[in-house]
Parts: C-alpha cells; sequence; structure tokens
C-alpha cells in the first residue's frame, strides 16, 4: 500500500465514520457523554464493515 491509497482509505473511512455518528446523534434525543463515546465505537465498527463490503464488491 503506498502513501497515496493509504490517504484514500483513512478518507474514506473518516467519511463513513462522520456520516455514521451523525446519524447515531440524529436518532437519539439526549446526547450524554457515555452515548457519545458508544455512538463513536459503533461508527468505528461500522465504517470498517462498510470500508470491507465496498472493497469486496469493487474487486468484482
Amino acid at each position: 500500500m503506498n502513501r497515496h491509497t493509504a490517504l484514500l482509505a483513512v478518507g474514506e473511512f473518516l467519511a463513513w465514520w462522520g456520516a455514521l455518528l451523525v446519524l447515531w446523534l440524529v436518532l437519539i434525543s439526549p446526547v450524554y457523554p457515555l452515548e457519545l463515546a458508544v455512538g463513536a465505537g459503533a461508527a468505528g465498527v461500522g465504517a470498517l464493515v462498510a470500508r470491507a463490503g465496498r472493497r469486496a464488491v469493487a474487486g468484482r
């Protein structure tokens, strides 16, 4: 993996993570610090799965 593809991978992960975190925050009404941390973690897992799924489909 060269520098360019690494930056693209990080950018894609951050885009997915940000979108999923915003969705999580919109769907819960009160935002407590613990729920923010759980949302950030869940969004991180979701971003990894979304990136892996997109790479799996793009290889076809």
